[in-house]
Order: C-alpha cells, then sequence, then structure tokens
C-alpha cells in the first residue's frame, strides 16, 4: 500500500473515532491519569461501528445511488440496481471494544446473489485485501495465492460459527465438539471472532485451514469468494463449510464435521 493510501485511510479512521485507532484503544487499556488504581477510564465512547457504516454507505450511495444495501448496524436499503452491497462496519466488535488488533470492515457485492468482489479493511495492521471473481485476490495490490506446505499435526486451523449456534444448545454442542476434533488433529485452533480477517489471512497463505459451521451469510459469501480465488481447497456440506491449504489438511478437516453430524443422526 503507498504511503497516500495509508495516510487517507488514516485520516477517515481518525476522523470517526476523534484519534488514530491506537490511541483511541488506548484509551480504552491504559488506567486514568492521576489515578493510581488498574482501571480503565470512564470518557464516553464513540459508537465507531455506526459512524463508520454512515460514513461506507455515503460513500457507496454517492456512486451507486440505485445499488440496494444490506448493513450490519442499519439493515437493508432499498434500490433497483443489478448489485447488491454487504456491509460491515466492524468485523470483530469485540476484539476492538477488548484493544485486541483482529477486527476488520468489510463490503461485498453481489450479483444475482452471487459475490463478484470482496473487500476487507484490517486498519491496525494496514492490510487491504480485495478479491474479484475470475480475478483473484490481492493484498494491498500484490496477488496472493493460498497453499500450505504443513502437515495436518502442524496446521494452525480456523473456526467460525454463526451467531446463531451460541444460542441454541444443540448446536452449541456441536459445535464444541467439532472445535474439540480441531485440537485433536492439528497443531493449534484459532478463533478470534473477526473471519474477515482470517480469510484474508488465508488467501495470503498465513493459515493452514478453515472450518466453517452455521456461519453468518455475510461473512460467508466473502470467505467463500476468497477461497475460490485464492486457490484454497474446500469442502461443504448442508451446514459446514471448509477450506484448506492442502489436500491432506482438506481430507483431515473434512473428515470433522461429517463424523460429528452423522454421529448425531
Amino acid at each position: 500500500m503507498t504511503g497516500s493510501h495509508r495516510a487517507a485511510r488514516r485520516r477517515l479512521l481518525d476522523s470517526r473515532t476523534g484519534s488514530s485507532p491506537r490511541l483511541f484503544l488506548r484509551s480504552r487499556q491504559h488506567p486514568a491519569a492521576g489515578n493510581g488504581d488498574d482501571v480503565v477510564s470512564s470518557a464516553p465512547r464513540p459508537r465507531v461501528d455506526t459512524e463508520l457504516e454512515a460514513r461506507m454507505l455515503e460513500i457507496v450511495r454517492e456512486r451507486f445511488p440505485d445499488h440496494p444495501i444490506r448493513a450490519e448496524e442499519s439493515g437493508y436499503h432499498e434500490g433497483d440496481g443489478e448489485y447488491e452491497w454487504l456491509v460491515d462496519p466492524l468485523d470483530g466488535t469485540n476484539n476492538f471494544e477488548s484493544g485486541l488488533p483482529a477486527f476488520a470492515a468489510s463490503v461485498t457485492v453481489l450479483e444475482d446473489g452471487a459475490p463478484v468482489v470482496g473487500v476487507v479493511s484490517v486498519p491496525l495492521l494496514e492490510e487491504l485485501y480485495v478479491g474479484r471473481r475470475d480475478g483473484g485476490v490481492r493484498d494491498d495490490g500484490r496477488p496472493v495465492t493460498a497453499g500450505t506446505d504443513a502437515e495436518p499435526s502442524r496446521a494452525t486451523v480456523a473456526s467460525v460459527i454463526g451467531h446463531d449456534v451460541k444460542c441454541d444448545p444443540e448446536r452449541a454442542a456441536v459445535s464444541e465438539t467439532i472445535n474439540r476434533a480441531i485440537k485433536d488433529r492439528c497443531k493449534r485452533r484459532l478463533e478470534s471472532w473477526a473471519p474477515t480477517v482470517h480469510w484474508g489471512l488465508l488467501a495470503r497463505g498465513r493459515l493452514d485451514g478453515i472450518v466453517c459451521y452455521r456461519s453468518d451469510t455475510e461473512e460467508q459469501l466473502l470467505g467463500e469468494l476468497f477461497a475460490a480465488e485464492s486457490g484454497l481447497r474446500t469442502e461443504r456440506g448442508e451446514s459446514w463449510f471448509l477450506g484448506a491449504g492442502n489436500e491432506a489438511i482438506l481430507e483431515t478437516l473434512t473428515e470433522i464435521p461429517r463424523n460429528v453430524l452423522t454421529d448425531r443422526n
């Protein structure tokens, strides 16, 4: 990414939060000035998610006024254009609130319900992923390809669940069983509650695999576009989707949801 692009992104974030993201997070983590107790400042927090979404919608509406938009915070915005936009201004809200750097803003553009463009911006890491149907995935303008030489037992695998899973005891139990199986077969299971960050890392070969169980549609559509365009090996079932950097990891991961869900039927 060029210096001008970084500066522009920084100005946008600064204008929405009143400070840089790093300074904003520090204000959440450090004790209040002049107070020896380990407490977090009680100063009012800006609603970064709604403010960023408003800015993102403003940009889309200015360029494509007839396109319908589904926005994470404000819902559906009608339009009769041929493309539909999915906008999530802050994937990983809990991470952001906790001071963890794994959060992102994402946009997915659909044509007839299928993703044709996906964009993920990870501001604190200054990463920008762009995936285009039949055009590959780029990281800060550089083409990237998924893949790994890791054996399954040495693999780092992300796991993703949808919001409905944690609210349903039976589905939550399935998820826990899947997670234990990943831990048993792989070196590490990664769960950060920011799936779009995972998909970017997978597309550039920094993670070895992913297991999705009943994922939220918006994030899943972006993920499947990145998977297809970066060359991830994939497999799917009725309620699950897998991506892997090589065939051995894919084979190992595919056994997990198939066995877990078969045992429960």
